[in-house]
């Protein structure tokens, strides 16, 4: 069995394994990459792995706190502006839901360029995932 490079920080909880790029390497936009490895339940013989590559769980939760504290204050602030343009007052937070929107469109941008900047290291852990998997596959079965 292939043991693990340097740069990489494998942990295995019964069928479920996380691979993380070392401390030394790791940074803001590093990947992990989640996986389970069950047995086919149409064919006891073969075996299914299935998982996710992507930015860690503290990244995903920054972007979603984002999209939704903007989203929710633009909203907000748009429907108050348009309450009171019925009511035939004058408001700036009209500007609320295009400010949003721009805010959004950045944090977007923001996530491409950390998914470029994180791309090596992705490759990495697909890579060391797929020579694990092609060196068990030619392995004898006993």
């Amino acid at each position: 069995m292939q043991s693990l490079p340097t740069n990489i920080i494998g942990n295995m909880v019964n069928h479920h394994i996380i691979l993380d790029i070392a401390q030394a390497e790791q940074h803001f936009w590093s990947p992990q990459l989640n996986f389970r490895i069950e047995e086919d339940e149409d064919d006891a013989s073969k075996t299914v792995i299935a998982g996710i590559i992507g930015p860690k769980p503290t990244v995903w939760t920054l972007f979603v706190f984002i999209y939704f504290t903007v989203g929710m204050a633009g909203f907000v602030m748009s429907s108050y502006a348009i309450s009171l343009k019925m009511m035939g007052e004058h408001s700036n937070f009209i500007w609320g839901l295009p400010i949003a929107i721009l805010f959004m469109l950045t944090a977007y941008k923001a996530g491409k360029v950390g998914e470029k900047l994180g791309e090596d290291q992705v490759e990495l852990l697909k890579g060391y995932v797929r020579d694990a998997i092609n060196e068990q596959h030619y392995l004898p079965v006993a």
